[in-house]
């Protein structure tokens, strides 16, 4: 069978109670796609494709004062993704981990660094244990030891990480709390289009209960999209480049001109002079490039072709 594109997606987070101390919650999710069985990803480091999401904002696009009964829209950047996949090949996994976190007071910049802890262990994990699987000729559903295995895992890399880029006086701080986790897995005959629900989050204590809904769906692969307009892209990117290179060239001058002595000054105010006459020229070349990609553009356009901002234009419809 050919291969084809196996999409799972997010599509909401039903808040079932929540118990935060300030009366509402600030939940937000790190989430993981992983298949086996799929085309390797750039970088892929084992048999398991996964794929972590990265985004440094990722609680800011959540909402705040989320309250029992509210239905929060998974954003955008980490509500799907694709992996292409013979669905006729023996043992074909493809699911989703969530990791559901309720917002406090750490600071955004050892948050950051707890995601790529988490997202580099839990694929770390992911391939370690689907390696060790693979090798015992085991494919039975994963244990209840090896969920625990990668949770102790993943949480003492998280926090050694978020802790590491943390003052003493941080630990007086109200931290950010990991409310539970959910994953959904579909194997072999199981990879069907259609809607599902993941096992509920639950804190510890069961205060805090959520659901996460989702969707997979499988199509065909879409063909390589080409740039129609590849050659006047590049010849405005080398111009650009060329810009930056000089800007740089009469920084690095203006440095060594603040530390040169007397007779070395006349020669290095000569180069940025002459640096300066190159930057105007090359600036002045910028506009007619831009004209001419914009034409290229406006004229596949208008015979129904899309033209995109990277080397991959395709025919727009």
């Amino acid at each position: 069978m050919a291969l084809q594109r196996v999409t799972l997606g997010l599509t909401e987070l039903r808040c079932i109670a929540e118990s935060d101390g300030s009366g509402s919650s600030e939940p937000y999710l790190w989430t993981t796609y992983f298949a086996l069985g799929a085309q390797p990803l750039p970088g892929q480091i084992g048999p398991m494709a996964t794929n972590t999401p990265a985004y440094d904002a990722f609680r800011s696009e959540f909402p705040d004062g989320v309250e029992a009964g509210d239905v929060l829209t998974i954003p955008p950047f980490l509500a799907s993704a694709s992996f292409d996949m013979d669905l006729d090949a023996d043992h074909t996994i493809v699911g989703c981990i969530a990791v559901l976190m309720e917002e406090d007071e750490t600071p955004q910049g050892s948050i950051v660094l707890g995601r790529i802890a988490y997202g580099k262990e839990i694929e770390a994990q992911l391939n370690e244990l689907v390696h060790e699987r693979l090798v015992a000729g085991d494919f039975g559903p994963v244990t209840d030891a090896e969920i625990d295995a990668i949770r102790a895992a993943v949480q003492a890399k998280v926090e050694d990480a978020i802790g590491s880029n943390q003052s003493l006086w941080d630990i007086f701080r109200n931290q950010d709390d990991q409310v539970g986790f959910t994953y959904k897995a579909f194997s072999n005959d199981e990879i069907q289009a259609g809607f599902f629900d993941f096992p509920e989050i639950r804190s510890n204590d069961s205060t805090n209960r959520y659901v996460l809904s989702g969707s997979l769906s499988i199509g065909a692969i879409p063909p390589d999209p080409v740039d129609l307009c590849a050659a006047p892209r590049a010849a405005l990117q080398v111009k650009q480049d060329e810009i930056h290179g000089l800007q740089t060239r009469r920084g690095l001058l203006q440095g060594e001109l603040q530390h040169a002595t007397p007779q070395q000054k006349a020669a290095i105010v000569a180069e940025i002079t002459a640096t300066n006459d190159l930057i105007t020229r090359a600036e002045a070349e910028l506009p007619p490039l831009q004209v001419a990609l914009d034409a290229c553009i406006a004229r596949h356009a208008h015979h129904g072709d899309v033209v995109v901002d990277q080397p991959v234009v395709v025919n727009p419809g």
